[in-house]
């Protein structure tokens, strides 16, 4: 069994591994998506549960999401690793100036785009008809990587937001 895996993407981590999604409301640089790839192999590299190395990486998903995820089946994340994930993203928001830890922000595609608004804004956005219930958002509840493969971009009605309709 390898214990570690420099090389990991969300692509190679199989379905049942945890994910944690972070999203970004505004979309990041190349820089600055090179910088949390980097980051992120570095702080999984070292990654551990009770002196056991965590099967993990540290992903971009269309310019505004930093995903962590983990294989559970190789070591469970415990409490103390968990907290050392949160303080990885803190450092990234620091040193991006980015909040990425704002559960009210809510990302949409429209017209091509990738957008966000506040959580607040949806009603009006919704009753004005710039969402709708077809609107496709991005369900960062999601929390394993098989989930985040078949519904992280969802329509607005198949979603925790559907309340909003």
């Amino acid at each position: 069994m390898q214990t570690q895996h420099a090389n990991r993407t969300l692509g190679t981590m199989p379905a049942h591994a945890r994910t944690w999604i972070y999203k970004s409301p505004r979309a990041l640089g190349q820089a600055e998506q090179r910088l949390v790839r980097e980051r992120g192999a570095e702080f999984t590299e070292g990654w551990a549960a009770h002196g056991t190395p965590l099967d993990a990486c540290v992903d971009v998903l269309h310019d505004r999401f930093v995903v962590i995820a983990v294989d559970e089946e190789q070591a469970l994340a415990s409490g103390c690793s968990i907290d050392k994930s949160v303080a990885f993203v803190k450092r990234l928001e620091h040193d991006l100036k980015l909040m990425l830890t704002d559960r009210m922000v809510v990302v949409f595609e429209q017209d091509g785009q990738v957008r966000s608004c506040r959580l607040q804004e949806l009603p009006e956005l919704v009753k004005s008809g710039v969402i709708t219930g077809d609107t496709i958002v991005f369900d960062d509840l999601v929390s394993t990587v098989g989930e985040l493969r078949e519904r992280f971009r969802v329509p607005l009605r198949a979603s925790w937001m559907e309340r909003f309709l």
